[in-house]
């Protein structure tokens, strides 16, 4: 089923409402967390279901994934992305600054 017809099949209250404002069922937001980093996935809906399903396979098949991992997987199935670092509190200061350090390290090999 195509996005069109998945949206008409909701009803004509919510077809309208896209209509008027396409933004919030264009877009899901996803998030996977890999130690301090979070990646905010921005699926389709009714178009992306079926990567997203792969993804949370793979993450729950407790498959070892990497930031690079992460990032390869969303380049290839190109799916857009964005990524934030987060102090956590239950990790040692030592463990934060090593996270931060690799994760300003992924950031610039991936810019480069």
């Amino acid at each position: 089923m195509d996005f069109r017809a998945w949206l008409i099949a909701q009803g004509k209250e919510i077809y309208m409402a896209a209509l008027e404002n396409p933004d919030p069922l264009t877009k899901v937001d996803f998030l996977v967390g890999y130690y301090n980093v979070l990646f905010y996935l921005m699926f389709r809906v009714g178009l992306d279901e079926y990567k997203k399903n792969i993804l949370i396979d793979r993450i729950n098949s407790g498959e070892k994934m990497m930031m690079k991992d992460i990032y390869r997987w969303c380049k290839s199935h190109q799916v857009p992305f964005w990524t934030k670092f987060i102090y956590r509190r239950d990790f040692s200061v030592t463990a934060n600054i090593w996270n931060l350090y690799s994760y300003c390290r992924f950031k610039w090999e991936m810019a480069g």
